[in-house]
């Protein structure tokens, strides 16, 4: 009987064993909830900014010309800025929520990213035809000139500026509606900690994949100068050209009661 009775008390939990077993079993959900939001978040932030047309035509004019590490900080800087512009609707949306009108919001926001896109387009042309006329001074096309003349010397082509304005303009491009993907998933999720581990990897995703795009546009551009003549002002036409297309379209768009994206 004792042998019994011995063999029943090993098998039955004792009460605080079974409470650090239950602790470390919540411990570990918590933080396998927080990991999955998180990578979810920074998944969601990479795909939702590659997948706009309008960001990557924005970004290809600003990053052509640059080196890998240079390029790379253009995006992440826009990257800043679209996050920011996101955050800021966010709080809004939140905030606002009964005031405001989505359909609107929406509306004027797609005018002013074409508006952005035919700037960031002219802004583009202009600095190819500045590296043109540069070549041009560079290859000596006044080879008439006396020898005994100084010949003056060619105005270099002004460097892309990187600063305020690319993050302004990612701001402008995160003040959209679709901000509202990265805020409503972070409400659905359990806990205020998952979500915010989903909003703070999101925003981390957008930067990460803006820079790596740009680092690669303006590697490729990089290599490519050492092998086709003036390839860097081609590319730098043809993303100009591209951005001024989707600009009109957008507006256009707008006009007609049609989205592109």
């Amino acid at each position: 009987m004792a042998l019994i009775i011995g063999t029943l008390h090993s098998s039955i939990p004792h009460p605080a064993h079974a409470s650090v077993q239950s602790v470390t079993k919540t411990g570990g959900l918590f933080t396998s909830e927080i990991l999955s939001s998180g990578w979810a978040g920074f998944i969601a932030g990479c795909l939702h900014t590659l997948s706009g047309p309008d960001h990557l035509v924005a970004l290809a004019p600003l990053s052509i010309g640059r080196s890998r590490l240079e390029s790379g900080l253009v995006g992440a800087l826009w990257g800043c800025g679209h996050d920011a512009g996101q955050v800021i609707f966010g709080l809004l949306f939140l905030l606002l929520k009964d005031r405001l009108h989505i359909e609107i919001l929406r509306t004027w926001g797609t005018r002013v990213v074409g508006l952005t896109l035919l700037i960031i387009g002219g802004m583009g042309i202009r600095e190819a035809t500045e590296v043109h006329e540069s070549s041009l001074a560079l290859e000596g096309v006044d080879c008439n000139v006396s020898s005994s003349e100084p010949l003056a010397t060619p105005v270099a082509p002004r460097k892309k500026k990187v600063g305020f304005a690319t993050f302004a303009t990612g701001v402008v491009h995160g003040l959209q509606p679709d901000a509202l993907l990265m805020v409503l998933p972070a409400l659905a999720l359990p806990s205020r900690l998952a979500g915010a581990a989903f909003l703070g990897m999101f925003l981390m995703g957008t930067v990460f994949s803006m820079g790596s795009y740009t680092a690669f546009v303006g590697s490729c551009s990089e290599a490519l100068k050492e092998k086709v003549p003036r390839i860097t002002e081609k590319l730098t036409w043809a993303a100009s050209l591209v951005a001024i297309c989707m600009g009109i379209a957008l507006l256009v768009g707008q006009v007609f009661g049609f989205s592109l994206y």
